[in-house]
């Protein structure tokens, strides 16, 4: 995907759509920061419509999730401030499946979001492979 391939009402389009959430970190994480290692957030409004993104590059694969804790220690507070949530995504090289590592980041989000009060429309892993979709919480799936 493209900034030239975004649908023209992209500001008023809710990221609970699966496809337009994969679509967004597609874009927000690209081939550079996939490269490189990175990890990048799309902050939402109270309607979950996408308002900023934020993207840290430079981060080793094997990187625990000390440094995406501190962020979202930073971010959360905020974003539950304006009843808003969050959509994030994990760069990393090559890959289709989640590692032990993927994991242990999906499940931090998932307990911080929680903890905050922040909706999480959604974890994905972004790769050169493509991007994919980690599963929701089972409360959420079930």
């Amino acid at each position: 995907m493209s900034f030239h391939d975004l649908p023209p009402d992209i500001r008023d389009r809710s990221l609970t759509d699966p496809r337009l959430a994969a679509d967004v970190i597609d874009l927000i994480i690209g081939d550079e920061a996939r490269a490189c290692g990175s990890v990048g957030l799309m902050l939402c409004d109270d309607a979950d419509r996408g308002l900023q993104p934020v993207i840290l590059t430079d981060v080793p694969e094997n990187a625990s999730s000390d440094g995406l804790r501190q962020l979202l220690e930073l971010l959360l507070p905020v974003v539950a401030e304006d009843r808003g949530s969050v959509l994030i995504g994990r760069g990393r090289r090559r890959g289709v499946a989640p590692n032990d590592l993927d994991r242990e980041w999906h499940q931090l989000a998932i307990d911080s979001c929680a903890a905050a009060g922040v909706r999480l429309l959604g974890f994905h892993l972004a790769t050169r492979d493509g991007v994919f979709a980690l599963p929701e919480p089972l409360s959420a799936a079930s």
